[in-house]
C-alpha cells in the first residue's frame, strides 16, 4: 500500500507541525512542508524494537532518541526547497520531508524564470532588479522621470555587460590548459 504524503498543520507561533507514529516504520512516511519555515515533528513511538529507538536526519545532520512512552519533539530549522530524509537507527525504516515553496510566491516565480536564462544574463537581470529601488530613490531625490528611465536603462546595460565580461573571464580561466 502506498503511503499518501501528509501535510503539515500550523501550530503555535506559526510553526509547521506533523505527528509521526513509529510502528514498524513511519506513519506518515512522506511529509509535505513549506520551505523556509521551521518544522516541528512530534514522534509517537509504539514499536519497542531497538531499530526504532533513534531517528536520524540528513539535513540538518542530527539524531534524536525516541522515547517509548509519550512524544518526542524534533524541531527542524527553516530549510531550502528540496528533500530531507530521516531513518531509524539501523536505516531499515525511511521517511522523507518534501520541502516546496509556496507556488504563488513572487521570489519563487522570479527565481524559476531567471534560472531558465543563461548565467550572465540571469545574473545581470537579478542584479538590476535588486538595484531598482536605489535608482528610484535617486530619481525621486534628484532627477526627473525621463532621466530616471535613462539611468535605469543604462544600469541594465551596465549590469549585462559586466556580467557577460565576468562570466567570459571565468569560463576562459577554467578552459585554458
Amino acid at each position: 500500500m502506498l503511503d499518501r504524503p501528509a501535510r503539515t498543520r500550523t501550530g503555535p507561533a506559526g510553526i509547521q507541525v506533523v505527528d509521526v507514529t513509529v510502528d514498524g516504520g513511519y506513519q506518515p512516511a512522506v511529509i509535505n512542508a513549506r520551505a523556509g519555515e521551521p518544522l516541528r515533528l512530534v514522534f509517537h513511538r509504539i514499536d519497542g524494537s531497538e531499530c526504532t529507538e533513534r531517528v536520524v536526519f540528513s539535513a540538518p545532520r542530527l539524531e534524536r532518541h525516541l522515547a517509548m512512552a509519550g512524544a518526542t519533539v524534533v524541531d527542524l530549522p527553516p530549510q531550502p526547497p528540496g528533500e530531507v530524509r530521516f531513518t531509524c537507527g539501523m536505516g531499515r525504516f525511511v521517511g522523507r520531508i518534501e520541502l516546496t515553496e509556496a507556488p504563488g510566491s513572487v521570489p519563487a516565480q522570479w527565481r524559476r524564470q531567471l534560472g531558465q536564462l543563461e548565467a550572465p544574463l540571469g545574473t545581470a537581470l537579478l542584479l538590476w532588479i535588486v538595484s531598482l529601488p536605489l535608482i528610484a530613490l535617486l530619481a525621486v531625490l534628484m532627477l526627473d522621470t525621463t532621466t530616471a528611465l535613462v539611468v535605469a536603462a543604462t544600469a541594465l546595460v551596465a549590469w549585462i555587460a559586466g556580467c557577460v565580461w565576468a562570466f567570459d573571464r571565468h569560463q576562459w580561466r577554467f578552459r585554458r590548459p
